[in-house]
């Protein structure tokens, strides 16, 4: 018990000192509006991207058809460079907006600033909902995709010995045969 209140302890005095640091920042008003706008952004972002990649079988919880296997192959590498150049734009976004204070004054460094903070807003938010629905997709189509979760589940599989951890489902020969 001692234990768990001295990492609480030591999480919660790491929050005040990173957001007394971060306060003092000129650029704190935009990272406070981007911390709100971000995730509310990313989920309209990303209900718009899985209808654009025609994933909508994600949100109905079950197993994917055939044609939506086809359509993961071509849209697999689309969903990856987007993430790259949300990623990138998302980083010069914020970096400028760092170097070109986003404060509450009206002069012409502080505008530039807020547009570069806007272009990093909507470029993370891109970002977030690009890696989640390349995450989400690629589980649904082969849990252990991508690599890193497939080698935490093999991981967990080697210690438990619980197959459950492997996430294999059995495809449904009736549904196959069609195609």
């Amino acid at each position: 018990m001692v234990e768990v209140l001295g990492i609480f302890g030591f999480l919660s005095w790491l929050i005040l000192v990173s957001y007394e640091w971060l306060s003092s920042l000129q650029v704190f008003p935009a990272i406070v509006a981007g911390t709100v706008l971000v995730p509310i952004f990313a989920l309209r972002d990303y209900r718009r991207m899985q209808r654009w990649f025609c994933l909508q079988g994600l949100s109905g919880r079950r197993a994917p058809v055939p044609p939506e296997r086809f359509y993961w192959e071509i849209n697999r590498g689309r969903i990856q460079r987007a993430m790259l150049w949300s990623g990138t734009a998302a980083i010069a976004g914020w970096s400028n907006a760092g170097w070109l204070p986003a404060s509450w004054s009206l002069d012409s460094d502080s505008i530039v600033g807020w547009m570069n903070a806007g272009v990093g807003i909507i470029a993370g938010s891109h970002f977030l909902s690009s890696t989640i629905l390349f995450i989400k997709a690629a589980q649904w189509f082969d849990a252990m995709r991508p690599n890193v979760i497939g080698l935490i589940r093999m991981l967990m599989y080697k210690i438990s010995d619980n197959y459950e951890f492997l996430g294999q489902r059995k495809t449904d020969p009736e549904r196959e045969k069609v195609y």
